[in-house]
């Protein structure tokens, strides 16, 4: 079988820590007031990756884990968090991820998981995957490229560079620059992300529709305003045959009018 048609397989890891603060960034701050999509994110990485590497047309599977900044204990004690973050799992579970939890010794902080990178090089090491593709912005996965090289898989940083105002001061958040330049490639994602703002029938949207602009929503809007208006025009050509026969609208039906 010729390498052009030859499966490629791609590992695809997500640091939750950097996804948190991406999020928090765009459903708060950035205009598009939404989420992250983790199924067009992974369609999105798919294709990239056939780009990138030549393979454009052969199969690709790729392996997805999302590596929790939280302990699981740590989540189940937090009620605020509970229904939000089972929802969000259902979210990455639905979109084929496998999901990672930290180690119980971060357990009294909150940041990058670093098992990411031991399960990322085992996969490396036992030839499970061609390609790595991390998403982070951290520099405590610096010593990942390196590693990978030497098992022969490069490696594809997505990285994301912003800024915003909160508490009348300005939070800059950047990608590690020496993970970035030990990276084999590095695309900057906040640049991809003002390709694909949130809409409807799109051919790609990288962000979960905000509940106004969901279809659903759309759908039952127009049927609610629908049934208002045809409320108001009954009253309306009721109030005509009154003013017809001598009678006045009175003030309340009036100011449907």
């Amino acid at each position: 079988m010729s390498k052009n048609l030859s499966i490629l397989r791609v590992g695809f890891f997500l640091d939750g820590y950097t996804l948190k603060k991406v999020n928090e960034y765009y459903l708060k701050y950035h205009r598009y007031h939404a989420r992250l999509d983790f199924r067009e994110l992974k369609g999105w990485v798919r294709d990239f990756s056939m780009r990138l590497f030549g393979r454009e047309g052969c199969p690709i599977e790729i392996e997805s884990h999302y590596y929790h900044p939280y302990v699981r204990n740590a989540d189940s004690a937090d009620s605020s968090m509970g229904d939000g973050m089972e929802r969000f799992e259902r979210q990455l579970a639905l979109a084929g991820f496998e999901v990672h939890y930290n180690t119980p010794g971060d357990v009294n902080r909150m940041g990058p998981n670093m098992q990411l990178v031991e399960d990322a090089y085992l996969y490396a090491y036992y030839h499970k995957i061609d390609v790595l593709v991390l998403l982070s912005t951290q520099g405590q996965y610096s010593t990942l490229p390196e590693r990978l090289k030497r098992e022969g898989v490069p490696m594809l940083l997505l990285g994301w560079n912003f800024n915003y105002e909160k508490d009348n001061t300005t939070v800059y958040w950047r990608t590690d620059s020496c993970l970035r330049e030990l990276s084999g490639y590095y695309v900057a994602m906040e640049e991809v992300a003002e390709k694909y703002p949130p809409r409807r029938y799109a051919a790609r949207n990288l962000f979960l529709l905000p509940f106004g602009l969901h279809p659903a929503h759309i759908s039952k809007s127009r049927a609610w305003s629908n049934y208002l208006r045809q409320i108001i025009e009954s009253v309306d050509s009721s109030q005509v045959g009154c003013e017809k026969n001598g009678y006045e609208k009175s003030p309340a039906v009036a100011g449907l009018g």
